[in-house]
């Protein structure tokens, strides 16, 4: 009696900590961070949310200006400082961080350039992440509160991932390990910043679990969370949205083409509300005149409309993105590890489910979409940093069905009986 006792203790302990697991992990991922804080940038873009957040908290434009020119001015006098502690002869020298920060303040009174109101407007259009920065900004500074809701958001993102596997009826310990990846990756990298990355890749993530609840028919969870992750998507930055919606629903209507068994009500709703919010984001930006695909090569090609534009966007990017991806295969066939990730884990969403591998690669994609519209070196794996989804998605599964096959017990046939020896072989099963 007393063995079993404790071994019912054992078990109940094992499973609280199974339980209390991912949280653990969510908190080792935010003290990791919160020691990398000093790394993290405070870049041209924070500089932009962090004055939007401030105009949300009363300031006027010029007030929200001046602290947010204050806070860039800042940081950046901390990143001189710490190359300086890098270098083998100035580290000696005293620190002028203090004059660095006050001659910038004095460059950029009038704010950061680029100052082109068509350059603004395309910030003035992602409201959702300042907004709820704002009272985190009122109460931490600027880049902390920043940063704590991209963080917030990155974390969400990782248990996001152990959600959508845990709903894919993955063991609790592939779900944690798609979770861990989630956070060692450049999801979290990009996601911790304060940037809009952190918000758009969990509502990302959020659209994915939507879905796959949707194709498992639990309709109203999936509906909730589909349209609660979108709206919101729209707000923190549309245009990415605005590519994951008709990408959603070029999956659903796959599925419900070539998978026969997805053809029930959960589909319908995904091909439904994907292609609503195609048309949602379509009119919202026709109605309220948002920067379009026209103003963004303008952007592209004219360096944030500091030259003049030029005739011909489309041949330009054409050509840019045959010049691009040519010399990013080259690069990535020195260290293939992104492409030999993103094979082995759409192999493996793949082999778990066919629906979900196409909703996962379809969002994965968007990551792509993005790179091929912005063809830019300088942005590296930013701009294409969804299409770790596929990866951190697809990899614990893909390991689950190695380790199936790897170790699975070999059965040692079992002896005919002598009614089986006589019988006569049996019919060939129907195809």
């Amino acid at each position: 009696m007393t063995a079993n006792l404790s071994e019912e203790r054992g078990t109940g302990g094992g499973r609280r900590l199974r339980r209390a697991l991912p949280a653990l992990v969510a908190a080792a991922f935010v003290l990791l961070h919160v020691f990398g804080y000093p790394a993290t940038r405070f870049s041209n873009d924070s500089y932009r949310y962090t004055r939007e957040a401030y105009e949300f908290l009363g300031d006027a434009p010029r007030e929200a200006t001046r602290k947010a020119v204050a806070a860039y001015c800042a940081d950046t006098a901390r990143l001189v400082h710490r190359n300086r502690m890098l270098h083998q002869l100035a580290f000696r020298a005293p620190g002028r961080e203090a004059e660095y920060a006050r001659r910038c303040e004095q460059r950029y009174a009038n704010g950061l350039e680029p100052t082109d109101p068509r350059y603004e407007k395309i910030f003035h259009t992602r409201p959702g992440y300042p907004l709820i920065a704002a009272p985190f900004v009122a109460l931490l500074g600027a880049k902390a509160g920043l940063t704590l809701v991209a963080l917030a958001f990155a974390m969400l993102t990782g248990y996001l991932v152990y959600l959508l596997l845990r709903a894919l009826r993955a063991p609790p310990a592939t779900a944690v390990l798609g979770q861990v990846l989630a956070y060692v990756t450049p999801l979290a990298s990009w996601g911790g910043r304060p940037l809009t990355e952190g918000p758009t890749l969990a509502l990302l993530t959020a659209l994915l679990v939507a879905s796959v609840w949707l194709l498992q028919g639990r309709v109203p969870a999936g509906v909730l969370l589909f349209t609660g992750a979108f709206g919101l998507g729209l707000a923190v930055r549309y245009s990415s949205f605005l590519m994951a919606a008709p990408a959603l629903t070029a999956a659903a209507c796959a599925a419900l083409l070539f998978v026969p068994r997805t053809r029930h009500r959960g589909t319908w709703w995904l091909a439904g509300l994907s292609a609503g919010g195609t048309a949602v984001a379509l009119g919202l930006s026709r109605a309220l005149k948002l920067p379009g695909i026209g103003e963004s090569l303008q952007d592209t090609f004219t360096l944030h409309w500091t030259r003049p534009e030029i005739a011909d966007p489309w041949s330009a990017l054409a050509r840019l993105n045959r010049q691009y991806w040519v010399q990013w295969l080259q690069d990535e066939a020195l260290a293939p590890m992104l492409l030999f990730l993103l094979a082995v884990g759409a192999w493996g969403v793949w082999k778990r489910s066919v629906p979900v591998a196409l909703c996962v690669i379809a969002v994965g994609a968007t990551g792509f979409a993005a790179t091929a519209a912005h063809p830019l070196a300088v942005e590296l794996d930013r701009l294409y940093v969804p299409v770790w989804l596929i990866a951190v998605i697809g990899l614990p599964l893909a390991v689950t069905r190695f380790s199936a096959v790897r170790f699975a017990p070999a059965v040692p046939p079992a002896a005919p009986s002598a009614a089986q020896a006589v019988a006569p072989p049996a019919a060939p099963p129907s195809p």
